[in-house]
């Protein structure tokens, strides 16, 4: 929906709003049931739209944005290769084991650790890549460039490498040596 259409709308529905407050009051006047009855609906009309005041006004639009980044291309431009289907396996510290295919969002809650334990090719484990967390360093060792084997949590991130404007969004790269194999989005959520 266009910005300018949904602000429209807005003081729309807020006039809307004040000419069924005004109307409530002078319904009741005549008749004091139908009056608290009117004054009801009103009260919910009111709270929809300040509600949709609120939405449309006062939030930013990066859930759209992260979407949109987050989302792959039409699968009439995607060509499908079942057989080059990258994974990464992701480990969280109760011990739960997650895939992800290339091109996927990962959710993650904000106080979870994760590890990145590997990476596989159709089932098939891969030894010779790299996975690289973009705003992730390790502590004990800052010039690592695999970050397989190392758990973190969002503290641990650097907010200025996340690719979207919430710095809840982070992008993990699959290398073999310099060619790029695929790669996923880590979305740490509150």
């Amino acid at each position: 929906m266009n910005e300018i259409f949904a602000r429209a709308l807005v003081l729309v529905c807020a006039g809307i709003s004040f000419l069924l407050l005004m109307f409530c009051f002078i319904i009741y006047q005549i008749n004091r049931k139908k009056g608290l009855i009117s004054l009801i609906l009103a009260v919910i009309f009111i709270a929809i739209t300040g509600y949709y005041c609120y939405t449309t006004l006062f939030t930013s639009n990066t859930i759209s944005d992260t979407m949109r980044c987050l989302s792959r291309p039409p699968a009439s431009t995607t060509q499908e290769q079942p057989s080059n289907q990258i994974t990464l396996t992701v480990e969280t510290d109760d011990g739960n084991q997650i895939i992800v295919e290339n091109g996927d969002a990962l959710d993650i809650t904000s106080d979870v650790s994760i590890k990145i334990t590997g990476a596989s090719q159709n089932g098939k484990p891969l030894n010779d890549i790299r996975v690289n967390v973009i705003g992730f360093t390790p502590k004990d060792n800052p010039s690592q460039n695999n970050d397989i084997g190392y758990k973190f949590s969002y503290k641990d991130m650097l907010k200025k490498f996340a690719i979207d404007e919430e710095k809840i969004v982070y992008r993990v790269e699959i290398k073999r040596s310099d060619e790029k194999l695929g790669e996923i989005y880590l979305r740490f959520v509150k």
